[in-house]
């Protein structure tokens, strides 16, 4: 199931590139276990990513919550720009 934010962060690489901003999660609703986060991609890191283009709205790609690292006032990856795109 996915589920939206209340509350919009950045979410940074560890490089400290800014990836876009956490707008959700996907929880498996069996053990209430949160798999992946979801994240809206800045159009700056659309191109670096590998991502398709959207004409009306921004893209979404998910992040499995193994490479987070750590939740606060901004979401923190444990992976690199480079790293990610294996992973997106």
């Amino acid at each position: 199931m996915e589920l939206g934010c209340t509350e919009e962060k950045e979410v940074v690489t560890k490089d400290g590139r800014k990836i876009g901003i956490l707008v959700g999660a996907k929880v498996d609703t069996d053990d209430w276990t949160v798999h992946s986060i979801l994240i809206e991609v800045t159009k700056e890191m659309v191109l670096e990513l590998g991502l398709k283009k959207s004409m009306l709205k921004s893209p979404k790609t998910s992040i499995s919550t193994s490479h987070v690292s750590l939740a606060g006032d901004i979401i923190q990856l444990n992976v690199t720009l480079n790293e990610l795109k294996d992973h997106v």
